[in-house]
């Protein structure tokens, strides 16, 4: 199971990329529809939460007492859920500026690089306490990676769809003066 969390880490950072690639820079800053954000919104967003669990990953733990992967159903259950509309935190919420394609390709690989490291040298089996998710509290180190990857899977979908919206509205981006 934990090597399953490290192995869909690696996919949606593959995916995640392959993604990205499906946007010009242009269309990366158009919203599809009213009331959806930008592709490179969701990419800003995706970044600010992965840099706080991060930045978690690199503070205090503590031995933990329950089952390390106890959350990790909960969590596959909410993010993988489609269906549902959820409501981020105001922390992670992406601005109105402009993004650069370019600049967020680079933070994902810097920040994936520094979470494969952290898997070979944490003892993901601890609670990280400088971050309490919403309504589950602490999460142990597997319960970050089981996240990290179901939050990406989730935005990844969504910047697919943003694609197909941009693709469907008949606009070339690149075409428009």
């Amino acid at each position: 199971m934990k090597e399953q969390f490290i192995s869909e880490l690696n996919e949606t950072t593959k995916d995640l990329l392959e993604t990205f690639s499906l946007f010009s820079e242009e269309e990366f800053n158009t919203i599809p529809f009213e009331g959806s954000w930008t592709a490179g919104q969701v990419a800003e967003h995706l970044y600010k939460s992965e840099s706080a669990i991060l930045k978690a990953l690199k503070g205090n733990s503590k031995t933990t007492n329950r089952n390390p992967l106890e959350h990790t159903a909960i969590i596959q259950k909410i993010f993988l859920d489609y269906s549902t509309k959820l409501q981020s935190p105001e922390f992670i919420l992406p601005s109105d500026e402009s993004k650069n394609k370019k600049q967020f390709i680079q933070h994902f690989e810097g920040t994936r690089k520094e979470l494969e490291a952290l898997t070979n040298t944490l003892d993901l089996d601890k609670t990280f306490t400088d971050f309490s998710f919403p309504q589950l509290g602490h999460l142990t180190g597997w319960e970050c990676l089981c996240f990290l990857a179901c939050h990406s899977k989730r935005h990844i979908r969504q910047m697919k769809n943003i694609a197909d919206r941009l693709k469907a509205s008949g606009t070339k981006i690149d075409d428009a003066a």
